[in-house]
């Protein structure tokens, strides 16, 4: 008999992929060893299989390491974090299940266990079709398994794009309050709860506005000007000084700049004095940074005064 059409039929109705178990309720054991010796059915990770010549693309990666950990599972660390659309996927690829079960990892694929985890509660999510811890969860996970300089800005872009939020992470970190490289991570949540919308943000917050010569600052300050609300990167309200952290992302173009120019003038004529600084101006030289700031704060608060 030809098996090769029971084979497709099967492995067509599970959207590319099959178990062996699965394959085994229609096909004799021998048959289906056969098939997969003569690379008919290649395996993707043990005990799945996709056909020969089928799809081979990240998606059916992910579905094939859920299918062999099974519904006790779900996509989390790094692998999470692609499936969220942070970053690329990578190999090994990252499952976890409860700590109570017992699912073996493979080459590329790493099974982590945690107490009390349940794919089914409010820990894990669905996104594009997948299986997924949730996103707060996730970044916590990831964070010792990134590159040191990939970790602070990962997790202030994740909250940019309002995909978490500060209390969130907190929360998360609370749970596995000894991850490694906990400290980082509790600096860097305080720094998106203080405002920090970026990574020139966060190093601006760390070197120069939290420094001790500088009164306390404000970071994503509201200011409603007539062409509608703009948050001010850091300010001083008391004395109407705003200072802008101009990245090399949003703030190059001719365009870019005419846009800046409009809005300092339009906080000109509500009073505010505008500092801007360069990633080079706060990376290179905190300090005239600093100077400068506070030369600039002083002489607002004699101006005020003497108003």
């Amino acid at each position: 008999m030809d098996w090769r059409p029971v084979i497709r039929e099967m492995v067509d109705c599970n959207d590319g992929l099959v178990t062996r178990q699965h394959l085994l309720q229609r096909l004799p054991a021998d048959v289906l060893d056969g098939h997969i010796g003569r690379r008919n059915l290649v395996r993707v990770f043990p005990h799945v299989y996709r056909l020969s010549g089928g799809a081979d693309d990240d998606g059916t990666l992910l579905r094939a390491a859920l299918l062999h950990t099974g519904p006790v599972a779900a996509l989390s660390h790094t692998t999470a974090l692609a499936v969220w659309g942070l970053r690329r996927l990578e190999r090994p690829l990252h499952l976890t299940i409860d700590q109570g079960l017992k699912r073996a990892g493979a080459p590329d694929l790493v099974v982590h266990r945690r107490l009390r985890f349940d794919p089914a509660s409010a820990q894990c999510t669905q996104r594009s079709g997948l299986r997924v811890t949730a996103l707060p969860r996730s970044l916590v996970d990831a964070w010792p398994l990134m590159p040191l300089p990939e970790r602070r800005p990962l997790a202030i872009d994740a909250v940019r794009r309002r995909l978490v939020t500060a209390h969130q992470l907190r929360d998360s970190l609370a749970e596995r309050p000894n991850v490694a490289g906990h400290r980082a991570l509790r600096q860097t949540i305080e720094l998106i709860a203080d405002g920090c919308q970026s990574e020139l943000e966060a190093h601006g917050v760390l070197t120069v506005f939290h420094h001790r010569s500088l009164p306390p600052s404000v970071g994503q300050h509201p200011v409603d000007l007539p062409t509608g609300r703009v948050r001010l990167d850091r300010a001083y309200p008391e004395v109407r000084l705003a200072v802008e952290l101009d990245g090399a992302a949003f703030h190059t173009s001719p365009e870019d700049r005419a846009r800046d120019l409009a809005r300092d003038r339009a906080l000109a004529a509500l009073g505010w004095v505008v500092l801007r600084f360069t990633y080079a101006d706060v990376v290179r030289d905190p300090h005239a940074v600093r100077a400068k700031v506070l030369e600039v704060y002083r002489a607002r608060q004699h101006q005020l005064r003497v108003g």
